[in-house]
């Protein structure tokens, strides 16, 4: 089993402390979303003229750097979309440079637009940002997030771009069941053939009082395994299919300060994926 995660939950570490508590906590990748506090990673140092060292740094100490997570949208506002394309060719190039395979981008907000409207935005965007990746040796995949974890309107953009070479779909097992709803069965069912990388998270929902008294149900985020997700069911469709990919830990302690620090939720990932693989 390959564990990774995500810069997103320690976004205080530098380089140093990343390789040194990665092999303390057993992970064998690491997926930079940020870095001390800079999240258009390309503009660092770490990851442009001293790309080679980075990258050897990490090899050196038996880690891979699977994906780098953009804020590339593949549906977007028109005055946007050029800035996200622009910021797959920043990822693109350091991607190779780091020997990263992979580039996650996000769905993207709707902003009040209709999916039928945005669906030919989405699949040109789809289109272009292949083109890019593919010239650079790597691969873009679409997370299940924002408006697009309804994975019937993914898989839509996905068709009208004609299922584009080199463009595939980051799993976070998370988003399609706990904010669309959806079955795991459904979910991977519909996606299952193009999932090449998954996120992971756990969560519960709690019932708040509002100033007018009505309830109201909010999501809780949770250490991995403490909340109610159905995390068995999600590894069992990945073994069963043969999935050999990555499980990445996304910790979002970068927009949330309130969660346990890293060095408390990292280890226990670790310890719940090898309790899910043992069974």
């Amino acid at each position: 089993m390959k564990l990774a995660f995500t810069t997103l939950g320690c976004p205080g570490w530098n380089l140093e402390e990343i390789v040194a508590k990665a092999l303390k906590y057993g992970y064998s990748g690491v997926d930079f979303r940020g870095y001390l506090g800079e999240m258009e990673i390309w503009k660092l140092r770490e990851f442009g003229a001293d790309a080679a060292t980075t990258r050897k740094r990490l090899e050196d100490a038996g880690l891979a750097i699977p994906c780098l997570s953009s804020g590339a949208k593949m549906y977007s506002p028109a005055d946007s979309r050029a800035k996200s394309m622009d910021e797959v060719r920043h990822y693109a190039e350091i991607a190779h440079a780091l020997g990263a395979s992979y580039i996650r981008i996000f769905g993207g907000g709707l902003c009040g637009e209709s999916f039928e409207n945005a669906l030919p935005v989405a699949a040109e965007f789809l289109n272009g940002a292949s083109e890019i990746a593919r010239s650079a040796g790597v691969e873009v995949l679409v997370e299940t997030h924002d408006d697009w974890v309804d994975t019937n309107w993914l898989m839509a953009a996905f068709e009208m771009a004609k299922y584009p070479k080199g463009v595939n779909v980051l799993w976070d097992v998370h988003h399609p069941y706990r904010l669309a709803g959806e079955d795991p069965d459904d979910t991977w069912r519909r996606i299952g053939a193009f999932v090449k990388y998954t996120h992971w998270k756990d969560s519960v929902m709690v019932e708040t009082t509002q100033e007018d008294g009505g309830k109201k149900q909010k999501l809780s985020l949770t250490l991995p395994g403490e909340g109610n997700l159905p995390l068995s069911r999600f590894y069992e469709l990945l073994k069963d299919s043969g999935y050999d990919g990555w499980y990445a830990f996304e910790w979002e302690i970068k927009w949330h300060p309130e969660l346990p620090q890293p060095d408390v939720a990292f280890p226990c990932f670790v310890k719940v994926m090898k309790q899910l693989a043992a069974h």
